[in-house]
């Protein structure tokens, strides 16, 4: 791609690897609280509900349709009841003890490091992510992607979430950016990566492991990993 040189990153599903890193805490929690021997639920089942809420209240702050602590608290809640789980106690332990180690794991989507090494030193480097602050920055430092980005914008502290086009575009104004034609948003979301930068007037790469790479539309570019975005950029 020609004339890029600011790019900007989403940080979960994209390099850090969410799914993995949720699923081992999530499975140390479950086993520490004893979710299978008192109620007779299995990990995958319960692992499976709660992938199911997370989603969907994720999918709502991005809407400002709910807030953070609401994020924090029912993801844990909606799914514990579901299950027939009903515990202040049990609630509280899962979205308290997941919020402080989850941060901690270093799993990253395969080819990240070798990405990142790729085009630190041809273009400015910046992660736009719709996470909570106090555990984006812990995520970035221990898995070792931190020294790699010069800005880090977070939803929370620029007053704006993806999709919103002015997150983009505070974005490109603070990490020197000239025009928005120089910058590329590389995402796992379709609606709050892709259309939100492109709204913004961005160029952007669609991280889709399960879509055809040849399925885009003109307006962006689908690749199924990050290896494909290292050959794209050369």
């Amino acid at each position: 791609m020609k004339n890029i040189t600011h790019l900007f990153f989403d940080l979960d599903h994209t390099l850090w690897d969410t799914d993995n890193n949720a699923k081992e805490s999530l499975q140390e929690i479950h086993q520490e609280i004893k979710i299978q021997e008192d109620f007779n639920v299995s990990f995958d089942l319960f692992h499976s509900t709660y992938q199911k809420h997370n989603d969907i209240l994720w999918k709502k702050y991005a809407k400002h349709e709910v807030t953070k602590e609401e994020v924090r608290i029912n993801r844990f809640k909606f799914s514990l009841e579901e299950l027939n789980i009903h515990s202040d106690y049990i609630n509280e332990f899962f979205a308290s003890h997941f919020v402080s180690r989850t941060p901690l794991k270093k799993n990253l989507i395969e080819g990240a490091i070798e990405l990142m090494d790729a085009v630190k030193s041809r273009y400015t480097l910046s992660i736009i992510t719709n996470g909570f602050k106090e555990v984006q920055y812990i995520k970035m430092e221990e898995s070792g992607l931190r020294k790699y980005f010069e800005h880090i914008f977070i939803s929370e502290e620029v007053g704006h979430n993806k999709p919103s086009p002015d997150i983009f575009k505070f974005a490109m104004q603070k990490s020197g950016a000239s025009i928005a034609d120089n910058c590329l948003m590389i995402g796992d979301s379709l609606e709050a990566d892709i259309h939100g930068a492109i709204n913004a007037g961005m160029k952007a790469i669609y991280l889709s492991p399960e879509s055809k790479v040849d399925s885009s539309p003109e307006k962006y570019i689908t690749v199924n990993s990050l290896n494909q975005i290292k050959n794209i950029l050369q």
